[in-house]
């Protein structure tokens, strides 16, 4: 019990760190001589991923959390690489301070389906790319079923993968509608990001519509 207890506080430390780092990346980038670009980058987003606005409540700081990761971890940055990886080399960072920003470098976001859960471990599969993960998840498992259709980013945190900050859900009934498009977009080349911002759209027109008729919903354009 107590050893369960000191590699869980380790484990939280070390996602302290990481969520730090993402912090600190995003105080940097998105002021000073970098303000301009991030408000672009802030419109890019959600033109891209559907508006949010501070009235929706269950939404806004889910989404704008998910944009500020997007932001520094991989949006290119003025033609180059994304802030993340251009802060590898700054002398700035300590050592362990680099070795968590190269892990941040290298996060894996995707659309995923959960197959079980396991006391706070996660088996769950790409449905982008096709790869398995077990997942760690420092925060309550309770609410997480098997069939779970949802949008994530893993980390590495240096001893194994975790979650990032921001999950979104998509609605238990449009499982079928969504894996079908994705499948039908894959064939057709879609690129990852824009599966992502796909359905965030719809799950934004889903929610604004009181949680109604998610299958149809999820079947329109746009």
């Amino acid at each position: 019990m107590a050893g369960d207890a000191a590699d869980s506080g380790a484990r939280s430390a070390v996602d302290l760190t990481i969520h730090g780092l993402i912090d600190r990346l995003v105080q940097r980038w998105s002021s000073g001589e970098h303000k301009l670009a991030a408000m672009r980058a802030r419109e890019e987003y959600f033109e891209r991923a559907g508006k949010v606005f501070d009235d929706d409540a269950e939404l806004f700081d889910g989404r704008m959390a998910s944009f500020l990761e997007w932001y520094v971890l991989e949006r290119p940055f003025d033609g180059g690489p994304p802030p993340v990886q251009r802060v590898l080399d700054d002398g700035a960072w300590s050592a362990v301070e680099r070795r968590g920003l190269a892990a941040l470098a290298s996060t894996h976001h995707s659309l995923f389906e959960l197959y079980g859960v396991a006391e706070h471990v996660l088996e769950i599969e790409d449905i982008v790319g096709g790869a398995r993960f077990h997942v760690h998840e420092r925060r309550k498992t309770m609410g997480f079923s098997a069939g779970d259709v949802f949008e994530a980013r893993i980390i590495w945190d240096g001893d194994a993968p975790v979650f990032g900050r921001t999950f979104l859900f998509h609605p238990p009934d449009a499982r079928d509608v969504v894996l079908n498009w994705v499948e039908g977009a894959l064939e057709r080349g879609v690129p990852r990001d824009e599966v992502l911002f796909h359905l965030s759209r719809h799950h934004i027109r889903w929610h604004r519509q009181g949680h109604l008729g998610a299958a149809k919903i999820y079947k329109g354009d746009g």
